[in-house]
Parts: structure tokens; sequence; C-alpha cells
């Protein structure tokens, strides 16, 4: 059966300070390098696997440092890359407290979106079918897909048959593993959130 790794980037400095970065080219700090080396490290413990990355900046980072690792080359997935956030780009979490605006992006994910951004649901239709390429692409049998925390919430959504709303509780930390095997348009949750220590899944 198909398994796919739904790897989180690595930790920035804007991730610590809250501050909204969407597709902006925001570099991982000493943190995320060093968090994206140690999942490289525990990824060789796996089948080699087809390596595809989100094209913004931290998740491309990440991608190569687990490429350098594995020996392996980063395929860019376009697709793969985080939800846009319109003219909230830049800004600070905090500046929406209490904000209907923020409040309705979590509770109707298939219609609130930021001005100019897009809504969880537009996410999740380019995302699975991102997910229907690499399957269906050479080496789509074990595959590592570096992106974003609500791009692997959509993702997962779609193949265990949940609503986007309950997956948006669903605990994504920097360079962690979701890993899902797939049969068709549905699939097995295999680990959630994982952070290193992945020689089980052999």
């Amino acid at each position: 059966m198909p398994r796919i790794l739904l790897v989180r980037h690595g930790e920035t400095d804007w991730n610590r300070s809250g501050r909204i970065m969407g597709t902006r080219p925001v570099p991982l700090n000493q943190n995320g390098i060093t968090q994206a080396a140690r999942l490289a490290l525990e990824l060789t413990a796996l089948p080699t696997p087809t390596l595809y990355s989100s094209p913004v900046a931290r998740a491309r980072q990440t991608a190569d440092i687990l490429s350098s690792t594995l020996h392996v080359p980063v395929i860019e997935e376009p697709d793969l890359g985080e939800i846009g956030v319109g003219d909230w780009e830049g800004r600070y979490w905090n500046d929406f407290e209490g904000d209907p605006a923020r409040m309705n992006f979590y509770r109707l994910p298939l219609e609130a979106r930021p001005p100019g951004g897009e809504t969880l649901g537009e996410v999740q239709q380019r995302a699975v079918a991102a997910v229907k390429r690499v399957l269906d692409g050479p080496g789509g049998t074990s595959a590592v897909l570096v992106t974003h925390a609500d791009v692997i919430r959509t993702i997962v959504a779609h193949y265990l048959e949940t609503d986007l709303q309950t997956m948006r509780h669903m605990q994504i930390g920097h360079a962690s593993v979701t890993a899902l095997a797939i049969k068709g348009s549905s699939g097995t949750l295999l680990c959630s959130n994982s952070l290193p220590d992945l020689g089980w899944l052999r």
C-alpha cells in the first residue's frame, strides 16, 4: 500500500514571534536547522523515499537538509505551498485577537478566507491533487512531502474522510512526521505529529 510521510518545515524566528509568514522567504532559524538535520538522520532508517517539497523557502530549506543526508533530489510541488493569507502576511496573530475574520477562518474553513487569500477548502483541493500526482509518479509508493501545517491537516482530513474544522485541532510540530498509508481515496493514519525515532515505521 502506498505510504506518504508528511513533514512540516523546521522552525523560523517568525514562528517563535507569532508573525504570519505566508509565502515570504523566511529562513529556518538555528533550531529549525537542527530539527531538520535530526529528522534527516531518522529517515535514513526507512526505505529511500522520493522527496517532494513546497517551493516556499522554509520548506525547501528543510527539504534540502533532508536531501543532503538521504542522497535523493528534491522535486518541487507548487500545490504543497502554504495557504495564501493575503493581506494578513507580515502581521502578527496577536493583531487578530477577537477578530471575527480570524474566528471564522477556523470555524468556517470551507467559506472564510483572509482578504486576498485562500480558504482551507481550496488548499485541500490543490494539496490532494498534489498527493495524487506524487502517488502516480515514480517512487510514489514511498514518498516524503515537506510542506506546512495547514496543508498537512487538509490532506489528512481528506484521506481520513473527516471534516476540516475537526482537523484544526490537530497539532503539527516543526519537523514532525504525519504518515498515511493510502488506498484509493481513503487512508490509514500510521502516526501523527511524530518527532524523531521513526525506525518502527520500517
